[in-house]
């Protein structure tokens, strides 16, 4: 049997019947339940589910900007969520916004952009970017604190899989302390990131503590939670919008692209396009009832 779990999120209300009967008529389902998970989201459960109808799904969803997930396994199913900070959890690309700070004219937006696309080498912009910050004062990063913007539903996201007993890890390219900050503030359990150097005169020095020393830096902590609390990858929940979050999502057992770069698209099959972060949930089937603010 290939039977499939469908979730099905919109930004309004909707009628569920409607939308199911919608589903019958346009896909040919064979339903057999389905759940009321909202007033704007749906889980319908398909017999036989049939994976050559994902591609007419994204056709007629996107026209309705209905956000959607096919998954076989409930939430009881996992146990770790790893979320991408900058872009994701937040608006913000966090040291773009110190560079600019700086006054540098060096082209930040585009070259960030280009790196989340996968078009540049990400580890080679990171470096040149925070050479830019050599010299500058310390006391930057909290101008870029003030500014920062937190996404709908990130802490409703991360309070309510942790009182689900999940492992919430906010895992970033981006820099302590601006982690810091953001991953209390939405009540990670593991804050997971790049840390800038400082000198003696609270400086930047233009160098800084990487995650790891390799590429994919972020499948590579997968493989230590793996290792260390022997969790499976496809217990893992992901979610991130750019070129380096790539392999964490391709490797977890649900990744999900958020609002995410062309290079997230044309690879990771789930994607939120119109909704917010709140929809992490309803794909994994859990019900507005059970939210944590």
């Amino acid at each position: 049997m290939n039977n499939k779990f469908l979730s099905l999120v919109a930004n309004e209300k909707f009628v569920a019947d409607e939308l199911i009967n919608f589903c019958k008529e346009s896909f040919s389902f064979k339903i057999l339940s389905t759940r009321i998970l909202s007033n704007h989201a749906l889980e319908i459960e398909i017999e036989n589910f049939d994976k050559n109808k994902i591609q007419d799904l994204n056709k007629i969803f996107n026209q309705k900007q209905i956000d959607f997930c096919i998954r076989d396994k409930n939430f009881k199913d996992f146990k770790v969520l790893l979320c991408d900070m900058d872009a994701t959890m937040i608006a913000n690309e966090t040291l773009d916004d110190l560079v600019k700070i700086t006054g540098s004219d060096f082209n930040v937006d585009e070259t960030s952009k280009l790196a989340m696309e996968g078009k540049i080498d990400l580890r080679t912009t990171l470096k040149n970017r925070v050479e830019i910050l050599k010299g500058q004062p310390k006391s930057l990063i909290d101008e870029v604190l003030k500014g920062i913007k937190f996404n709908p539903g990130g802490k409703t996201l991360v309070s309510t899989l942790n009182n689900l007993g999940f492992e919430s890890n906010l895992i970033t390219g981006g820099f302590k302390p601006i982690s810091t900050y953001v991953g209390e503030k939405l009540g990670f359990k593991n804050i997971v990131s790049n840390e800038f150097n400082f000198d003696e005169k609270d400086c930047f020095t233009g160098d800084y503590i990487p995650i790891t020393g390799e590429k994919n830096s972020k499948y590579k902590y997968m493989e230590t939670i793996s290792l260390d609390k022997n969790i499976s990858f496809k217990e893992m929940v992901s979610v991130g919008d750019g070129s380096n979050d790539l392999q964490m999502l391709k490797h977890s057992g649900l990744g999900i692209g958020y609002h995410a770069h062309q290079i997230i698209k044309d690879n990771i099959n789930l994607q939120i396009k119109f909704t917010d972060l709140k929809s992490v949930l309803f794909y994994l089937g859990i019900q507005e009832s059970q939210f944590i603010d």
